[in-house]
């Protein structure tokens, strides 16, 4: 990856929608040369895609909260660990549950917890019912700590930065 292509990640998550000819016109290089970078990272998987980045508070998401889960060690099923099975399993119930938040990432970590989970809730009796029901039904689920955020301050506006040599 040279410059060209870091200038051109850079163009794309400060705009995602932003033509070719607008990022040529930035970057005042030939459209076919943006268009063949462009076409190579999507290619090569740097590019992963494109999407709308939504506001979850539009949507009813009134609650955030990060939920650190301690697992029962396992032997490994079909490759994956009890802590990959257990985090893929959360990922599918919330997704097909009304009645449980949205569980928005799952990672599996190391440290004094297992899985981190970032929760979003509509409304606070959805996050309870995550929490005491939905997680304490789960008989590989530990112990649970759950941190609600109360401000966020990210890049998100800014994206991944691209490290200019």
């Amino acid at each position: 990856m040279d410059e060209l292509d870091k200038l051109i990640l850079h163009e794309l998550q400060r705009d995602g929608r932003a033509s070719i000819s607008d990022i040529a016109k930035r970057l005042k290089r030939p459209r076919t040369t943006i268009g063949e970078r462009i076409t190579r990272l999507e290619r090569e998987g740097v590019i992963k895609g494109y999407k709308a980045i939504i506001d979850p508070s539009k949507l009813g998401y009134r609650f955030l909260a990060f939920v650190m889960l301690k697992v029962r060690r396992g032997a490994t099923l079909e490759g994956r660990s009890n802590q990959e099975a257990l985090a893929q399993r959360i990922l599918a119930d919330t997704r097909k549950a009304h009645d449980l938040p949205y569980v928005e990432e799952a990672h599996i970590v190391t440290g004094a917890y297992d899985i981190i989970l970032k929760v979003w809730a509509t409304k606070w009796e959805e996050l309870t019912h995550f929490l005491i029901r939905y997680l304490a039904s789960i008989g590989d689920v530990v112990s649970s700590e759950t941190f609600l955020v109360l401000e966020t301050f990210s890049h998100e506006n800014e994206g991944f930065p691209v490290r200019h040599s």
